[in-house]
């Protein structure tokens, strides 16, 4: 799984000098020391799990995937004196199943790697999270695109600092059905049909805000995410799950600076590449640099369904009919029989697995459980 602050390593300044453009390779940047990542917070909502995931930064000229870690130590102590421990899931995943936690505890995260290096946060206070109120949609008067909205408020005023994730999930389907496959070099009929899929996709966009300046805790209209038409996520059916996460003043410090840190440069004139870290802390070299920031929150969620579907129909190139022994050779999918006037053995009509198979658009077949 790829790390949300991959930024340490990105590199957007350059130095102007005699009409000459010089890359800017500051020692942070260009070192091989690879620095720890710690991602994800203490769900204390009793009902779901907890997740973290332990990743390592690399240079920016390292091409391969971020390095993870692996058969860590994760717990999580109380001051009162709860210990919890993690378990490692693979890929640098720890899993914490669902349980009851005191909400007036404080808590802080301890890790242990392979390599004997322990890293210790602060002790953090239990952020209760107010529910989402609702989610809207506004289509684009052209039909190019459709906005997805929150709305949100805190009666008690004590939130004040928020934080969304979301996840989508998109039904679509091939234009062509294909009633039969090959098996053991024979034509068969199709006992699983692949011609519609569900894909779930998960942005790792930063989204915050904040109401510390305004008389009532309420957040109307905040912007989640744009659906375009082009992408067809919207031609059947789209549903979105956001998840709402109740911030410190800190925390929201942290992710607001990590915000402008990875998503917001680009120009000369955008806030520049900064180290941002968070409230962990290597025990032995407190210089050490480590990055993530550790939370106990009770978040909230809720899924949408969109009840508006914007796109384009794919078009697909002509079908072909071949006899049954070009079908078990072909590398296109069988779609029907053709039986021709007078003929005792049938020809089989083919297309693209890209009009025949919507799994090889990354989708899956299998219907989420959630799905109405």
């Amino acid at each position: 799984m790829k790390s949300l602050f991959p930024f340490i390593f990105i590199l957007l300044s350059f130095l102007v000098f005699d009409g000459c453009v010089v890359p800017f390779s500051p020692p942070e940047v260009s070192s091989a020391d690879r620095f720890l990542v710690v991602d994800g917070f203490l769900n204390t909502n009793g009902v779901d799990s907890s997740s973290i995931i332990l990743t390592y930064t690399q240079v920016v000229s390292n091409k391969n995937t971020f390095g993870t870690e692996l058969k860590a130590k994760v717990t999580v102590e109380g001051n009162k004196g709860s210990l919890y421990s993690f378990t490692e899931i693979g890929k640098g995943l720890y899993r914490l199943p669902a349980q009851k936690f005191n909400p007036s505890e404080l808590f802080r995260i301890r890790i242990k790697t392979t390599a004997n290096k322990e890293y210790l946060s602060s002790y953090v206070e239990v952020k209760q999270t107010p529910p989402i109120e609702s989610i809207t949609y506004k289509i684009a008067p052209d039909n190019s695109y459709l906005q997805i909205f929150i709305n949100t408020r805190d009666p008690l005023n004590k939130t004040r600092y928020y934080r969304w994730r979301f996840e989508e999930t998109w039904e679509y389907h091939a234009p062509l059905i294909s009633l039969y496959e090959i098996k053991n070099k024979a034509i068969v009929d199709r006992t699983s049909m692949i011609n519609i899929c569900w894909q779930t996709a998960r942005p790792s966009n930063i989204l915050l805000a904040s109401t510390a300046k305004l008389s009532q805790d309420i957040v109307n209209d905040f912007p989640v995410t744009t659906v375009y038409a082009a992408s067809n996520k919207l031609l059947i059916k789209y549903s979105i799950l956001v998840k709402q996460i109740g911030l410190t003043e800190d925390g929201f410090a942290y992710w607001n600076s990590m915000s402008k840190t990875t998503e917001k440069t680009g120009s000369l004139f955008d806030p520049q590449p900064s180290q941002v870290t968070g409230n962990i802390k290597s025990v032995s070299n407190p210089q050490e640099l480590v990055f993530g920031y550790f939370s106990a929150v009770t978040p909230q969620q809720k899924r949408f369904f969109v009840p508006a579907t914007l796109g384009f129909p794919i078009s697909c190139p002509p079908t072909d009919t071949v006899s049954i022994a070009d079908a078990l050779k072909s590398p296109d999918i069988l779609i029907s029989e053709y039986l021709a006037e007078g003929a005792r053995v049938p020809d089989y009509i083919i297309g693209t697995s890209e009009c025949a198979d919507c799994r090889v658009k990354g989708g899956t077949t299998v219907r989420p459980s959630f799905w109405q």
